[in-house]
């Protein structure tokens, strides 16, 4: 089995706690071959975790060693845009941390440049490889509820000075939409739009409750989607409290949490797996393999940050999704 020769670009958090590990594992599948950050010295930090990868002073010099085959970009958001583009001219493939970009404007040019290319574009959004999504989309299309009707999903993060998301700088002042609520935000509108389907209209209320967090922070929403399911979001990034998330049709509801479903008042558990190792197992079967780029898509992607943009653009009138694709 060909491994792919993987050049490390960003060597913050996500790749050091979230990459990483899953690319340890799968060491038959991938060699890190090349490394650069912002700085050299956080370079040859992670280089260090690695083996002995070559270490570059610039993205532009990863690019010319022809020592990889594909790039994983983990940068701050305004910075995918262009990275893509230029891993596209030298003929590398790339997986890219969510969000596709700042806003769908900017995404849509990922997915422009993704079409013109022979080259892969893969959007690392793990929240399509987790097993309890699934599990919930085929209840739901299996009929175990019935007819879906309605869907409410709320989510109290309550970010403080110890988390250590707060602090990266480009967080600190995002040029991403909303803030938090598009970088974290597009993993939930991925497992909503996976198990019932895309989202027509949204009406929104966006706030920026708490100073430690840049950007908003806080959107509660109101939403159907194509099939005529209603839909609640709601979410909370400075405010503490306990997750929910229900579907409810015309005969029964399921609870969806990571390690089971609930299915009216059977319980059901479901298998946890790295869903980062699964996106880079899919990852390498698109490249290697010829399969379907269907869970890494841009197209995809974009829909995901629309519904987002569309909540922050909302101010409690309704945004139709397609208006912005």
């Amino acid at each position: 089995m060909r491994k792919i020769r993987l050049g490390i670009v960003g060597c913050g958090i996500a790749a050091r706690e979230l990459h990483l590990p899953a690319l340890k594992n799968l060491s038959h599948l991938f060699e890190i071959t090349a490394v650069t950050s912002r700085t050299r010295s956080h370079a040859e930090e992670f280089a260090k975790m690695v083996g002995n990868p070559a270490v570059f002073d610039s993205y532009e010099e990863l690019l010319e060693s022809g020592l990889v085959d594909a790039v994983d970009l983990t940068l701050p958001v305004e910075l995918n845009l262009p990275f893509i583009e230029k891993a596209l001219r030298k003929g590398v493939h790339v997986i890219c941390e969510k969000p596709i970009s700042t806003d769908v404007e900017t995404g849509k040019k990922v997915v422009e440049l993704s079409e013109k290319s022979e080259k892969t574009v893969y959007i690392a959004e793990n929240f399509r490889h987790v097993p309890a999504f699934w599990k919930a989309k085929e209840l739901v299309e299996s009929g175990a509820i019935g007819d879906p009707v309605f869907m409410n999903w709320q989510i109290w993060v309550g970010m403080d000075e110890n988390n250590k998301y707060v602090h990266t700088d480009w967080r600190k002042k995002p040029k991403h939409v909303g803030g938090f609520l598009s970088d974290g935000g597009v993993h939930h509108a991925a497992a909503m739009r996976l198990i019932l389907g895309e989202i027509e209209w949204i009406s929104a209320v966006a706030k920026d409750l708490s100073p430690l967090l840049g950007g908003m922070d806080f959107l509660s929403s109101i939403f159907e989607f194509e099939n005529g399911t209603v839909g609640n979001y709601t979410i909370s990034y400075s405010l503490k409290g306990n997750e929910r998330f229900e579907i409810t049709g015309t005969k029964g509801k399921i609870s969806i949490s990571w390690d089971k479903i609930v299915l009216n008042e059977e319980e059901m558990k479901v298998p946890q797996e790295n869903s980062y190792q699964k996106e880079f197992e899919d990852f390498y079967q698109v490249v290697a393999e010829g399969k379907p780029n269907d869970l890494g898509s841009p197209v995809q992607a974009l829909k995901d940050l629309a519904f987002i943009e569309a909540c922050v653009r909302s101010a409690g009138n309704k945004v139709f999704v397609s208006s912005l694709l």
